[in-house]
């Protein structure tokens, strides 16, 4: 999903549907738009979810007992990767639940 279908489908949900609240979620690293709304199944959570490109991970080690493992991850300054998440508020738990991108369709 890029920017500008991102921008529509808030603009859509905007119109249909009743925003509890619209605010940005700090990353690390990325940032994520966050927009709460009333739903056709009941409070819903929509999240365009942006972060630098992972170019390479790290992993350094020792063979011997009790060593630690250490990883690090290599992210590029100028490429971003984009992806979308609904939620839903389970009404059993008081807890949000990830919708699949299968069920949605």
């Amino acid at each position: 999903m890029n920017s500008e279908r991102w921008q529509e489908v808030k603009k859509q949900i905007q119109q249909n549907f009743s925003v509890l609240d619209d605010y940005d979620e700090d990353l690390e690293p990325g940032i994520a738009e966050v927009l709460e709304f009333e739903g056709p199944q009941g409070q819903m959570k929509v999240k365009y979810v942006t972060r630098p490109k992972l170019l390479d991970k790290k992993t350094s080690y020792s063979n011997r007992i009790g060593s630690g493992v250490d990883v690090k991850y290599v992210f590029s300054d100028d490429e971003f990767v984009s992806h979308l998440e609904v939620y839903v508020m389970s009404a059993e738990t008081n807890d949000w639940q990830k919708i699949e991108a299968q069920s949605l369709f």
